[in-house]
This record gives structure tokens, C-alpha cells and sequence, in this order.
């Protein structure tokens, strides 16, 4: 069976992900859409419905002529969440109005200070958690 366009381009920037060394790519849209000879929309369908925070992916924009999408995956390598990408997250929840200011504040104390002084096996379940719990808050 042949696979859709989105389904190639999906597999195409998680073979991307995965070759690099620090679990993100920045790409364009429209270098990505001549790949795939689509339109940019397409891409942007494709970014929006399979790279989304719920799916276990952090991205960033900017559009215009200079512009990117940055995708990074929430979870390094090591299976231990980077801790820069996770405040990062919490900061772009925040801004989208899904925790409020409390909660990112305290979300992000257990993760600079709480989880920091544990040994790295707990860090590994704390950031995990955090993850899951995050996960299960976006799917409602």
C-alpha cells in the first residue's frame, strides 16, 4: 500500500530527528514542500497534526521569507527529558493559556531544584512524570 503524502513527510522529518545529535531539526517550509513537490499548507497540515505537543514534540516558528519551524523531540536520547526543552514547554503552555502562571512557576521549581538533587535514576521517573502528567492534561 502506498503511504500518503503527510505520512511521508512524518517519516521523513522523524528519520531527520533522530540523525541528529540533539534531538531537533530547522527546516523550511517551502525547501520542505519542493522536496515533496507540495505546497507549503501541506507541510503545515502535516506539523500541526503529527508534531504536536501531545505527540511528544516541541515546535517553533517563524514565517516570511527567513522563516523556520524548529522541531525537537521532548525526550533526549538518554531517555532523560532535557530540562532546557521542558521549561521551554511549560513557558509556550503558559503563553497558550493552558497552566497559569502558578502552575509553570512550580512545574518548573520541581524541575530546576526538587529534581536536580536526586539521584539520576529519580530524575529520570520525576521528568518522566512530569511528562506523562503533561501528556494527560493536553489530551483533556
Amino acid at each position: 500500500m502506498k503511504k500518503s503524502l503527510a505520512s511521508r513527510i512524518e517519516q521523513y522529518i522523524k528519520v531527520l530527528i533522530a540523525r541528529s545529535e540533539d534531538g531537533q531539526i530547522e527546516i523550511q517550509r517551502a525547501e520542505l514542500a519542493e522536496t515533496f513537490a507540495c505546497v507549503p499548507s501541506q507541510v503545515s497540515y502535516v506539523l500541526g497534526t503529527r508534531f504536536s505537543q501531545k505527540d511528544g514534540y516541541f515546535i517553533e516558528s517563524r514565517r516570511g521569507s527567513k522563516g523556520y519551524v524548529r522541531i525537537a523531540e521532548i525526550r533526549n536520547k538518554g531517555g532523560l527529558l532535557d530540562n532546557d526543552l521542558l521549561l521551554q514547554l511549560l513557558e509556550e503552555m503558559h503563553n497558550n493559556n493552558l497552566l497559569s502562571g502558578r502552575e509553570t512557576e512550580m512545574l518548573k521549581y520541581i524541575v530546576l531544584s526538587v529534581a536536580v538533587n536526586l539521584p539520576a535514576e529519580y530524575q529520570i521517573g520525576v521528568n518522566q512524570g512530569i511528562v506523562t502528567a503533561l501528556r494527560e492534561f493536553l489530551n483533556g
